[in-house]
């Protein structure tokens, strides 16, 4: 028969000492959330960088797809606990809250975006410098995902660019089914 100690985290009441601390607290937030909504602008500005079109409407594109994407994800996590329990407005609220991070991914490359719209910017720099905050919060996410779990300063950045990668794999190939 295992014990409490040889059975895992799942068996015991608190925190898992093997994991530091601070991974603990960043998992106080759904970063899966937010990196999806880090990819997700990536995406939507990617699709959408072209001569023709403007920075206003590359940003009302990132509004409406995050939150899209936002309400999406809470009807799918609803609809996965209905199954299970009697889901309330408590339910439904916290929910909603835990997937806000996917909202606060898109906040930097909207206020890029919105400064090329009212021409603080040229439209095109604003395009390209909104899809960079973009692709730096992809890296920035690994970065903080590895300090969090304990890794040392290069080796999260090792993270970091790993994932960086993988995103813009994963971007690339939203990208070329888009068009």
């Amino acid at each position: 028969m295992a014990t409490a100690a040889t059975e895992g985290p799942a068996a015991t009441e608190g925190p898992d000492p093997r994991i530091p601390a601070t991974a603990r607290g960043l998992a106080s937030m759904d970063v899966a959330s937010a990196i999806y909504g880090s990819m997700l602008v990536t995406v939507l500005i990617a699709a959408q960088n072209r001569a023709e079109i403007t920075a206003a409407r590359v940003g009302l594109y990132v509004v409406l797809g995050v939150l899209a994407f936002y309400l999406t994800h809470i009807w799918a996590e609803i609809v996965g606990l209905r199954v299970r329990r009697i889901v309330d407005r408590a339910i439904v609220l916290e929910v909603a809250g835990e997937e806000t991070p996917m909202l606060a991914a898109a906040v930097t490359p909207l206020v890029v975006l919105a400064a090329g719209a009212l021409g603080f910017i040229d439209r095109l720099d604003a395009l390209d410098l909104a899809m960079a905050v973009a692709i730096i919060q992809l890296f920035l996410w690994g970065v903080a995902v590895g300090r969090a779990i304990g890794r040392p300063w290069g080796m999260a950045l090792v993270v970091g660019f790993v994932d960086l990668l993988l995103g813009l794999a994963i971007v690339a190939l939203k990208v070329f089914v888009l068009h």
